[in-house]
């Protein structure tokens, strides 16, 4: 397979998983009101990490601070999470999931696994750690060699 096959084979097949996942996610998680992807993302962070500040989210994420701001300024207006003083560095402010925010969160966790479900149909342990290795292998090299990021 030439170089030009395989780049257009793996862009059309990564492109085509991005936007059905983004489609499945944003259909589950509307009713939530979670418009985005990383909206969801940004939320599930503050809930796997109880009291992170918002640089460690953006480290987490590789997202700047400017978007991640504006995600966590729409989760707050939703109620879905609550902004603490840090008691040492008053600039620094703890985020943690309200109730409202948890079951949201949950959703996400119950809709990703769901899709888990659904794109690893018929592919066997074995496989999904090979795939896995092979995706990380990529990104790597992509990181290493590619000197983007």
């Amino acid at each position: 397979m030439s170089c030009k096959d395989l780049t257009r084979s793996i862009e059309t097949i990564m492109s085509s998983l991005i936007m059905s996942w983004k489609n499945y996610f944003e259909a589950k998680m509307a009713k939530y009101s979670i418009r985005t992807i990383t909206m969801g993302a940004v939320l599930f962070s503050v809930y796997k990490h109880p009291g992170v500040v918002q640089d460690d989210i953006c480290k987490m994420l590789n997202m700047d601070k400017a978007y991640v701001t504006r995600e966590l300024n729409s989760l707050s207006r939703l109620s879905y999470i609550k902004r603490e003083k840090d008691n040492i560095d008053h600039r620094k402010n703890h985020v943690y999931v309200t109730d409202a925010g948890r079951e949201a969160a949950e959703t996400i966790e119950a809709v990703r696994c769901d899709w888990s479900a659904i794109e690893f149909t018929g592919i066997s342990d074995e496989e999904k750690k090979s795939f896995l290795d092979i995706l990380n292998k990529v990104q790597t090299n992509v990181r290493d060699k590619a000197l983007i990021f």
